[in-house]
């Protein structure tokens, strides 16, 4: 499977998987060409409309392992993941920099998205999520997890606090990237090792660097620090 770019009703544009959609999981990781606000008024509409959802959830952010099950109408407050469990309702999560993953199995069917920066990696929100959805009756071995763009290593500095805890709560050294002056965190490759050792083979990733491509991405280091762009999955009914 590979990814895809899509621009629909001169407004959405985002990477998403074919396969996966005709397999009922709808989902994207928007650019900043497309609104961020969907919140609110005709732009919410106009989510819901081009992508034939009912609802959406967009939770207040707190760079934890928070984790929500949807599925008779919930509507958490805040949190940085949810699992889908009712069908054509968008869960969002909103990044500009963090690494946005979604975990899904079709057959199921039931997907995850979750919203993971340095602290929620080292609380380790991606295994959290992997655990409920087993529990919830999933199987590893059918799951299939998307990572979109986020921060690479070639531009996430980090200081030897940061590099220190993940370290000491048991990160390998090989999650970071290090030179004459500088260390680099490469936040995939810590979140594809947990995805990897909860038993997820399908791992896809966009490949994208949030702050390299400025014409694509907003990016907190780059400077923008309100802006976000969007990123949602989905179960069609």
């Amino acid at each position: 499977m590979n990814f895809e770019f899509k621009h629909i009703n001169n407004s959405w544009s985002y990477y998403y998987i074919p396969e996966l959609e005709k397999q009922n999981i709808i989902h994207g990781f928007f650019t900043k060409t497309s609104p961020s606000r969907i919140l609110q008024g005709n732009l919410r509409k106009s989510f819901l409309d081009t992508f034939s959802l009912k609802d959406l959830i967009i939770m207040r952010q707190e760079h934890g392992e928070k984790i929500h099950i949807i599925q008779d109408g919930e509507k958490p407050i805040s949190g940085d993941g949810l699992i889908l469990l009712e069908k054509n309702v968008a869960g969002i999560v909103k990044t500009a920099d963090c690494l946005p993953i979604f975990i899904c199995e079709p057959d199921y069917p039931m997907a995850a998205i979750i919203h993971a920066g340095w602290r929620g990696t080292l609380k380790r929100i991606t295994k959290k999520a992997i655990h409920e959805m087993v529990k919830l009756g999933g199987e590893r071995k059918m799951m299939v997890a998307l990572l979109g763009p986020a921060i690479g290593p070639c531009c996430y500095e980090i200081k030897e606090d940061v590099h220190s805890v993940l370290r000491s709560n048991g990160f390998p050294e090989h999650i970071f990237r290090k030179t004459e002056t500088s260390m680099f965190l490469n936040l995939k490759r810590a979140n594809t090792g947990m995805l990897k050792d909860g038993g997820i083979e399908k791992i896809y990733d966009t490949g994208l660097c949030t702050c390299c491509n400025e014409n694509l991405f907003y990016s907190h280091r780059r400077g923008e620090k309100e802006d976000r762009q969007i990123n949602f999955v989905s179960l069609k009914g």
